[in-house]
């Protein structure tokens, strides 16, 4: 097991390090347009097609890393107020439906990108991207926060802390005393 966790650690921290490279593009991109149309009147046709893409695949590809790192906000006025055995049994449950929410989605998106390959569907911008490029992203995206998912319910169900964070403090801690 401790194998497949760090398999999926190490994808999430691929899907974090790619988000962050596109979000550097995503800054270019805008300074770009920005300096072209104060500066010499013009406009980069595609800016604000793929600013949307960049935007969304930032999101999708960081959110596997943000989740074993504790990075997702979370409602805790219900898991406060219970013992700790029903806020973890609270924690599982809640794991369990996202995953499950999150693999419907996942193969909901591989069909939908698959559709539009086999359309050849272009976006209507001038650009005409072909629509599947960014969409396989996505999905890529979002696998990987399915997979965030997975390690999350096994470090849950086999007692260890459900974040990457928790789990290297709890080490650190131990190595200490």
């Amino acid at each position: 097991m401790q194998t497949i966790l760090k398999v999926i650690d190490r994808l999430c921290l691929g899907g974090a390090y790619a988000a962050a490279v596109l979000l550097a593009a995503l800054f270019l991109l805008g300074f770009t347009e920005i300096v072209l149309r104060s500066g010499f009147g013009i406009s980069l046709s595609f800016s604000v097609e793929y600013s949307g893409y960049l935007l969304v695949l930032v999101l999708f590809l960081g959110s596997g890393w943000t989740l074993l790192n504790a990075g997702h906000i979370r409602v805790t006025l219900v898991s406060e107020v219970v013992s700790d055995r029903a806020a973890h049994v609270l924690d599982v449950v809640c794991t369990t439906v996202a995953l499950v929410v999150s693999v419907i989605l996942s193969i909901a998106l591989i069909q939908y990108t698959y559709g539009t390959w086999v359309r050849g569907t272009l976006s209507y911008y001038s650009s005409e991207t072909p629509l599947a490029y960014p969409q396989a992203l996505l999905a890529v995206g979002l696998i990987i926060l399915t997979l965030a998912l997975i390690a999350r319910a096994l470090r849950l169900l086999s007692g260890r802390p459900a974040d990457i964070r928790s789990e290297v403090s709890d080490v650190s801690n131990s190595e200490v005393s």
